[in-house]
C-alpha cells in the first residue's frame, strides 16, 4: 500500500480529467479521486483497475469508485463502480500512477540527508542503539532499541526497524516496515524498485508505491534483493530464513519459518505458504499459489500452483513421484534400445 511515510501524493484528481490525460474520451463522470490501488485493497476514493479474467472476484468485491478496463469485461464490474473503459487498462493505469505519485515514479527518495549530515534531525533512535560510521539514516526513520547499524548502512526515509536488529555493513533498506531481531546481511537491498513496466512502443515505468513488511525473526542473506510492492506489499513472515543471492519480487507473499536457499528467486505476486522450504537456484514463477510445506528441489523451475505438502522437483517443475517414474521410463526405454541394437 501507499504509505504516507514514504510517497508523496497529488491530486485529488476528476476522473474526467485522469481520462483525458490518458486519451479516453467520453468520461463525464462528476467524481474525484484521491487514490490509485489494486481491487482488493481499494477504498471508495481510489481508482483500480482489471485485465486479467482470474481476478474477477477481487473485481467483484472491490470498495474502488472507478476501474479501467476493457469493454469485453465491462459487464464484469460492479455497480458501486465507474466501468472506464480503455484498450489498455494495465498501461493507463500505470500513466495515472505517474500523475498521483511523480517522486515513485523517478525513484527520489523524500526527506533526504546530504553532506555530513548523514542522521536526519527527525530520524527516532531508541535505547543502546550501535551506530557504526558512514551509516545514513533518512527523514522520519525509526531504530528500535538495541540495534546494530554497520558501517555504511543506509536506513531510507519512514523507515521502522524494529528491537535487537542488525543491519551489517553495506545493507540497504528502505519502504520498510521490520520486525524484532531481525538480520540483514552485508550489500542486501529490500525496498528496491519492483520490475513495473506497461510494455508498448515506449515502456511505461510503474510507480512501485507498495512496502516491504518483514516480521519478527527474519533473516536476509548477503546481497540478496526483496523488491516493494507495487500497488500492494511484499511480505516476509515471521522466522523465515534467506539465504544468500535471493530474490524477492514486487508483491510476494512468504509465508512463515520458510527455508529459502542460496540464489533462489520467486517472481511477482506469488504467495508461498508457511514452511515452504526452496532449494539452491530454484525458481517460481509469478502469480502462482505454493502450500504450506511444500519442498522445492534445488533448480526447479515451479510454473504452476501446488497443494500443500507437495514434493516438486525438476523443470518443469510437477511432482517429485512423477518425475521419478519419468526417469525409470526413460532409463528402460534406453536400456531396451541398447539392448535391440546388440541383438
Amino acid at each position: 500500500m501507499a504509505d504516507p511515510r514514504f510517497y508523496r501524493r497529488e491530486g485529488p484528481f476528476a476522473l474526467s480529467h485522469l481520462a483525458d490525460l490518458v486519451g479516453l474520451d467520453g468520461v463525464n463522470a462528476d467524481l474525484e479521486l484521491a487514490n490509485i490501488a489494486s481491487l482488493e485493497i481499494a477504498e471508495r476514493d481510489a481508482l483500480g483497475f482489471f485485465s486479467d479474467v482470474k481476478r474477477s472476484d477481487d473485481l467483484a468485491a472491490t470498495k474502488a469508485a472507478a476501474v479501467f478496463i476493457k469493454a469485453e469485461h465491462a459487464e464484469l464490474c460492479p455497480d458501486t463502480a465507474v466501468a472506464v473503459i480503455c484498450p489498455d487498462p494495465y498501461r493507463a493505469m500505470a500513466q495515472i500512477a505517474q500523475i498521483f505519485y511523480p517522486d515513485a515514479a523517478k525513484s527520489r527518495p523524500l526527506g533526504g540527508v546530504s553532506g555530513a549530515e548523514l542522521i536526519h534531525p527527525s530520524a527516532k533512535i531508541g535505547k543502546n542503539v550501535e551506530i557504526a560510521p558512514n551509516v545514513s539514516i533518512g527523514a522520519g526513520a525509526e531504530i528500535g532499541d538495541g540495534s546494530s547499524l554497520g558501517a555504511g548502512a543506509s536506513i531510507g526515509h519512514g523507515v521502522v526497524l524494529g528491537r535487537d536488529c542488525t543491519v551489517l555493513p553495506n545493507a540497504s533498506v528502505a519502504y520498510a516496515l521490520i520486525g524484532d531481531r531481525v538480520i540483514i546481511h552485508s550489500g542486501a537491498v529490500v525496498g528496491s524498485d519492483g520490475f513495473g513496466f506497461a510494455a508498448g512502443a515506449s515502456h511505461i515505468k510503474i510507480p512501485q508505491i507498495g512496502r516491504v513488511i518483514v516480521q519478527a525473526d527474519v533473516e536476509i542473506g548477503a546481497n540478496a534483493s526483496i523488491d516493494r510492492g507495487a500497488f500492494g506489499d511484499t511480505m516476509i513472515g515471521e522466522g523465515s530464513k534467506l539465504d544468500n543471492l535471493v530474490h524477492l519480487a514486487h508483491n510476494v507473499q512468504l509465508g512463515r519459518h520458510c527455508f529459502i536457499t542460496a540464489s533462489c528467486a520467486i517472481a511477482g505476486s506469488s504467495v508461498l505458504g508457511d514452511y515452504v522450504q526452496m532449494g539452491g537456484c530454484a525458481a517460481v514463477t509469478g502469480h502462482v499459489t505454493i502450500g504450506d510445506r511444500c519442498v522445492i528441489s534445488a533448480q526447479a523451475a515451479v510454473l504452476r500452483s501446488f497443494p500443500a505438502d507437495s514434493q516438486i522437483a525438476g523443470s518443469p517443475g510437477r511432482l517429485r513421484s512423477e518425475l521419478y517414474r519419468e526417469m525409470a521410463l526413460v532409463s528402460r526405454l534406453r536400456k531396451d534400445a541398447e539392448r535391440q541394437k546388440k541383438s
